[in-house]
């Protein structure tokens, strides 16, 4: 649910957002409508950030830096504030837009930073502008054109700054410059998640049904036989410590509850996972 959304556009597109939003959610797919870069900056509230091969989490007065891409905004497991909203402020970067600012062609030159999503630093470089956007949010009958065009110009030149690349133009065409991901790498990087098959489809890229054909020729087996071995091998490597409890064993392998593990290891292993732990300890 949205309780607040205030928007400034420019040449028809959403260039800043302030937004206020229930976090009463489990994951949500990225806000990013086409081929645009992303900043965002958290105001209140805590979220994590899963990109197909990174998991970040934010909490308040921290920024994200993203390329064009799929990701999704997850709810935190344990959420230390246990506040019931998020509040953001959100800028997007258009390559037709910024290509007008800059006058570059956007090709790699001397600064090629391979990132999908990573974190900025906003201390206390980006402060001073932050303030300034919400200035415009309150009163946006002062907004214009040219005063949104320097406010965009602005950020990207201070984001250039905070990432220490050596010019506007090469920081510029690294961010719209497309991370390339390896299937192989997306899957391993998500194995112990409780993504659905549609949502690592949507990781990947691609409908669910190549999903689940590039995925059985890479693997040789179906996504759902294959994840629950692999989640079922994690589990019976863990119970064979004494400090983690069959509860805690069943969440870090994401089973969504205990009788749910308990049933799907009894079934491949031949015994309880409590039993496992038992007979493998006595040894």
């Amino acid at each position: 649910m949205v309780y607040e959304q205030k928007i400034i556009e420019f040449q028809g597109k959403m260039v800043f957002q302030r937004m206020i939003m229930s976090s009463d959610f489990t994951r949500l797919p990225k806000y990013f409508q086409e081929d645009e870069a992303c900043f965002l900056f958290l105001t209140k509230g805590s979220f994590n950030f899963r990109t197909p091969t990174q998991h970040f989490s934010f909490d308040t007065g921290e920024g994200l830096l993203a390329k064009c891409g799929n990701y999704y905004l997850e709810k935190p497991k344990q959420d230390p504030t246990d506040q019931k909203q998020l509040s953001f402020i959100g800028a997007y970067f258009y390559p037709e837009i910024v290509r007008e600012f800059f006058q570059t062609d956007l090709t790699i030159k001397d600064f090629n930073k391979t990132f999908d999503a990573s974190k900025v630093n906003i201390e206390p470089i980006l402060n001073a502008f932050l303030d300034g956007l919400h200035y415009l949010f309150d009163n946006p009958n002062i907004v214009d054109d040219n005063l949104i065009q320097n406010k965009l110009k602005e950020l990207l030149i201070l984001l250039s700054k905070s990432e220490q690349a050596p010019s506007i133009h090469t920081f510029i065409a690294s961010l719209f410059d497309p991370y390339q991901y390896k299937f192989e790498k997306i899957i391993q990087q998500n194995l112990y998640s409780n993504l659905s098959l549609k949502e690592f489809s949507h990781l990947c890229n691609c409908s669910l049904s190549t999903f689940k054909r590039k995925f059985f020729e890479v693997y040789k087996m179906s996504p759902a036989k294959y994840f629950l071995r692999k989640k079922l091998e994690k589990a019976a490597s863990l119970l064979l410590t004494k400090t983690l409890t069959i509860s805690d064993i069943a969440f870090r392998c994401a089973f969504n509850n205990v009788p749910s593990f308990n049933k799907s290891f009894k079934l491949y292993f031949h015994v309880t996972p409590t039993e496992y732990r038992l007979n493998h300890l006595e040894k």
